[in-house]
């Protein structure tokens, strides 16, 4: 019989608050446990009735009744709570059941010589709706085989938002054989088997809370506490973990907090988290005190019904030993590290103490830089691409490309890394020792266990003693070296990282991007960040030290979706960001992108909380913070200061205003420009509301119907990126009386060749939802819509598609199929993956009779959704094709003025005109014009690279592909030369001033005046703003093939033209 959630309620309510004579205290608190040791009122009265049901059932002998159940009772550490819960006939079955593991134990006891060869003496489990109970026995430090299972089944799946959430307590007390006739046989047939035995068990509770659906901020923990809890907890605790609860809703990662115990042996470690950021943790933590030979006496695990986990753990040492505090210190400092990454890829090392938690978790983070970096394609490749050309032929540049990705699928695998770090493990420890020698801090870890065993080990030394150490150890195995070669590679090349401060909730390093190969990376880039999470991995890239663009969140369908990610993640974030160079070419910062990889599995589900510990995780090294007990100093070797600009991307931009305000909670001077794309309400223009990056496409689009005279009306047009979307949706509400024949987004496919109702996409698109909301009633005879989860659909022409998902994939290469050769003149990509469209594919658009492309028009509005290869095969095959370095800069250029108004602005004046009345949403006026002029300037920059690309390729004839490269590069490299020029910057101010006075906004310069600008703008803002001004004009003035002579009368015309102005004086 299973006790219900009310008769356990009713149970838990006869424990009493037992009076005692002294004076001191009118409850008996437990220091020892910080949970009320009252009796069960019943208790005595539930031992008769479990009794007489063992006696009933006849399965015990009579003369060992009362003895089993005095054991169950009295010798397994098992407080009032349980039994107050559970009713008799539960209790019955549990010491049935206990009693025949003893008889089987007993059974066996003599049959194995090698003691380890033997299962466990107890191992039980009983599990119910609302509750289970594990019993095991083992050593004091071996590991639990139900902590896990507990942590998959009920810790980890609690949370706030579901409908079932538990609470666990964990009880370890000697074996006691002497009162027990059944164990005390099995210790006379083999005395070792009892030997410094355990009996661990583990009770599981469904909670029960008194107020459901408290809010996430709520801190009062009579509201948010189980039922249970209230009844048992004590004061104390309840006053210690109502504190950490409120640290804990102020903090991305863990609070963890220590405490003696008055006249014992033990510690009492509480740790509090979010529910949902990570899994395992609980188990984790348990193999972390076995591993420092800490035995955990008791373990209550509470969730709170406003999303927060509090474990709190009692600890001891297993024997007399001296070192006990230090093994408690190494505990509470690397339960953050554990809270990083709570199971590595070595955990199993790590639990047999082959590996410690440092070591087995630096070289997950070597597995992964391995992964990504290993300069896979050999010296072989690299004289092939000598021989096969790829800027002068595209069949040279499709094989390099597809050997490429077939070298690095095929060749140094994850797995096959993994093995290596495995086989080679004592090389992988003294790289860890190099490693930690940079950047562990001295002053803070002689004493420490840590150090102690890291002394032990010997460092790999200079580069010629690491190449002699592999030559002897490795030279059977020449891949082996290879692989160990790119992990010497990662520490040289780490210049900062957090892996050694005390709190942290990612693995943070800066790195020096030199070692990546020029081959593989022609342009290297100016700095580089690798972040590794519990259930993600990512980087950051940039182009110049001042540089800004979107971070990333990339999801996986499948696990071969997942694979095919990771090989291809750093390419994508480095041509995201290289992209992002090219398109920055108008505003003062360069290219950067950051990408964050979600693991598969649950972490699919956690994006929000992976983002976060991404943040927080750069925010370490940005920061030079030295806060006692909390922040940590670290080893700079970049000792320069860093700012990096942040803003949303695909899967990110509800999360800006996070960013933002965790960076102002951080103590972030620059908190204000540090994300765009937040909320008004904290001085964000929201790109999707004003339509910013759209206006650029728009631009394009509007000037080719202008150039070749084409009535927007005949225009048919297909899309990618749904309405769903801040590029889909606008460009929908933007496209004028464009006709739609064709529409693509997550959901899945709706295609019409006779025009799809234009308001009913505009519903969609001002209501932002997906395509699969489309009323199907308005849909011609021939229209369609495939949704991804589809499966056999026939469309109306008879065709049957048996895969939604793979025809939603390959929709946008099917046009001659869907349309025939002229049913579609304009594609306007405004969402997809990278190289959606490639030198594989693009065939299929080419109309192969004519050999010309069947899209006579491409404006690309996503981000390098087709290959530079394919744009120049559809240029030459006729059709006009503008790239999304060129088009999609509209967003770039509001996020830039939205950072300038950020920096120039004091926080009295940003609160007071750069943010809108949360409560009333009134707009202050100087934002309401700052927008204005923002779409203006926008459309402005389009326009004016437009006129300069077409004009370019009306007299070269060069393809526009090639000559938006040109473009961005004769301007970039122009605005670093001016950037660096001391002549110009220090030596005319006034021509300096002049310059900055019309590039900056008039209204900025209104009301913030130049002076404060100028002090408050870092300087070297301003001299990307002042060199950012001069290249761009000049280029898109003066052309690309542009030479010293031009540039000294460029400069002379603008100095000519500030005087008539009045901007310099003459």
């Amino acid at each position: 019989m299973v006790a219900s959630v009310a008769s356990a309620t009713a149970d838990v309510s006869r424990l009493t608050i037992q009076r005692t004579s002294s004076n001191e205290s009118a409850t008996s608190v437990s220091l020892r446990h910080g949970y009320i040791e009252t009796p069960f009122t019943g208790k005595k009265e539930q031992f008769e009735q479990v009794l007489d049901i063992l006696d009933s059932t006849g399965f015990i002998p009579e003369n060992l009744i009362e003895s089993e159940a005095k054991w169950f009772y009295e010798h397994l550490g098992i407080d009032d709570v349980f039994f107050a819960r559970e009713s008799a006939e539960e209790i019955a079955s549990h010491i049935h059941s206990l009693y025949s593991t003893k008889v089987q134990a007993f059974a066996i006891a003599g049959a194995a010589s090698n003691t380890s060869e033997l299962p466990p003496l107890i191992q039980y489990k009983r599990e119910a709706d609302d509750h289970a109970v594990f019993f095991d026995t083992a050593g004091p430090n071996s590991r639990n085989k139900f902590d896990e299972l507990i942590d998959d089944k009920y810790i980890d799946p609690s949370s706030s938002g579901s409908s079932t959430s538990y609470r666990a307590e964990y009880f370890s007390a000697p074996l006691n054989h002497s009162t027990d006739p059944i164990l005390a046989g099995i210790a006379q047939q083999n005395p070792d088997r009892l030997k410094n035995q355990f009996v661990k068990c583990h009770f599981v509770y469904k909670n029960l809370y008194a107020n459901e659906g408290v809010s996430e901020d709520e801190t009062d923990i009579d509201k948010v506490g189980d039922t249970t809890f209230l009844k048992i907890a004590s004061p104390n605790t309840k006053q210690v973990y109502s504190e950490i609860i409120k640290e804990v809703l102020k903090a991305t990662g863990p609070v963890i907090k220590h405490y003696s115990i008055d006249d014992t042996e033990e510690y009492r470690v509480v740790i509090g988290y979010r529910q949902k950021t990570l899994a395992r943790y609980n188990s984790a933590l348990s193999d972390l005190a076995n591993y420092y030979k800490l035995h955990t006496t008791r373990k209550y695990v509470e969730q709170f019904a406003n999303g927060v986990t509090i474990i709190s753990m009692y600890v001891a040492s297993n024997s007399k030993n001296p070192l006990v505090d230090l093994s408690l210190y190494q505990v509470i400092k690397e339960a953050s590290l554990l809270y990083c990454i709570p199971h590595n890829f070595f955990h199993d090392r790590f639990i047999k103490g082959e590996l410690s938690l440092q070591e087995s978790i630096y070289a997950q983070c070597g597995v992964i830089f391995v992964t990504h970096f290993l300069n896979r394609l050999g010296p072989e490749f690299n004289k092939l691409s000598t021989l096969l050309d790829a800027s002068r032929s595209l069949q040279h540049a499709e094989v390099l490309n597809a050997l490429k990705k077939r070298l690095r699928a095929e060749t140094y695998t994850q797995n096959f890394i993994k093995e290596v770090f495995d086989l080679r493990s004592d090389i992988v420890r003294k790289l860890y020792r190099q490693f930690a020698d940079v950047h562990y801090v001295r002053s803070s870890m002689e004493k420490t266990l840590s150090y102690q065993r890291l002394s032990q080990i010997t460092s790999v030394g200079t580069e010629e003693e690491f190449e002699h150490l592999l030559s002897r150890e490795c030279s059977q195995n020449e891949h082996h070296a290879v692989v160990l070669r790119a992990l010497y590679m990662f520490n040289k090349s780490i210049l900062k990282t957090n892996f050694f401060i005390l709190t942290k909730v990612a693995l943070s390093f800066r790195l020096d991007p030199s070692f990546l190969p020029e081959t593989e990376y022609p342009e290297i880039p100016y700095g580089m960040f690798f972040v590794v999470g519990a259930d993600f991995r990512g980087f950051h890239i940039r182009f110049r030290d001042i540089a800004r663009g979107g971070i990333r969140i990339v999801r996986s369908r499948s696990l071969d979706a997942y694979n095919v990610n990771v090989r291809n993640l750093f390419d994508e974030n480095y041509n995201l960001a290289s992209t992002q160079q090219k398109k920055n070419k108008d505003i003062p910062e360069g290219g950067s992108k950051g990408v964050i990889l979600l693991d598969p599995g649950a972490a699919q589900d956690k994006p929000k909380q992976n983002f976060e510990k991404y943040i927080d995780s750069l925010i370490d090294l940005l920061l030079k913070q030295f806060i006692p007990g909390s922040k940590e100093a670290y080893v700079d070797l970049y000792n320069k200061p860093e700012i990096l600009f942040l803003g949303p991307d695909e899967g990110t931009a509800g999360y800006t205003d996070w960013a933002t305000l965790h960076a102002r909670s951080r103590g972030a001077p620059w908190w204000k420009s540090f994300l765009t794309g937040k909320s008004p309400e904290i001085g964000g223009i929201p790109h999707d509301e004003y339509g910013m990056t759209t206006l650029s496409v728009r631009s394009y689009v509007n000037k080719l119907y202008e150039k070749l005279n084409i009535d927007n009306a005949t225009i048919r047009k297909i899309q990618t990126g749904g309405p769903d979307g801040d590029l889909g949706s606008n460009e929908i509400l933007l496209s004028r009386d464009e006709k739609y024949v064709g529409l693509v987004d997550g959901s899945g496919v709706i295609c019409d060749p006779h025009g799809l109702d234009k308001t009913e996409l505009l519903r969609l698109a001002k209501e932002r939802v997906m395509i699969d909301h489309y009323d199907r009633s308005k849909l011609s005879k021939d229209g369609y819509i495939v949704l991804v989860d589809d499966v056999e659909v026939k469309l109306p022409n008879g065709t049957v598609i048996t895969s939604g998902v793979a025809f939603r994939n390959t929709f946008h290469v099917k046009v001659k199929e869907v349309y025939g050769i002229d049913g579609v003149d304009l594609f306007v990509p405004c969402g997809g993956r990278p190289a959606a469209i490639d030198t594989n594919n693009v065939e299929e658009l080419i109309d192969s009779k004519t050999g010309k492309s069947v899209i006579p028009y491409f404006v690309e509005g996503a981000n390098l959704f087709i290959t530079q290869s394919a744009k120049l095969v559809l240029e030459k095959a006729g059709a006009v094709v503008f790239k999304d370095a060129s088009t999609n800069k509209g967003g770039v250029t509001s996020s830039s003025l939205e950072v300038l108004a950020a920096l120039a602005f004091d926080d009295k004046g940003f609160l007071n005109n750069m943010c809108v009345d949360s409560v009333t949403g009134e707009k202050p006026q100087f934002y309401t014009e700052y927008v204005k002029q923002v779409q203006q300037k926008i459309v402005a920059n389009a326009q004016a690279e437009f006129e300069s690309l077409w004009a370019l390729n009306q007299l070269s004839g060069t393809p526009i592909t090639l000559l938006s490269d040109k473009l961005s590069i004769s301007i970039n490299k122009l605005g670093d030369e001016l950037a660096n020029s001391k002549e110009l910057w220090n030596d005319d101010v006034g021509f300096r001033n002049a310059v900055l006075l019309d590039s900056l906004p008039k209204l900025l310069l209104d009301v913030v005046g130049i002076d404060n600008i100028l002090q408050r703008v870092p300087e070297a803002y301003l001299r990307a703003i002042f060199a950012t001004r001069l290249a761009s004009s000049f280029v898109y003035t003066r052309g690309i093939d542009a030479n010293p002579a031009k540039f000294l009368e460029f400069i002379s015309s603008i100095r000519k033209d500030y005087i008539q102005r009045g901007l310099l004086n003459a």
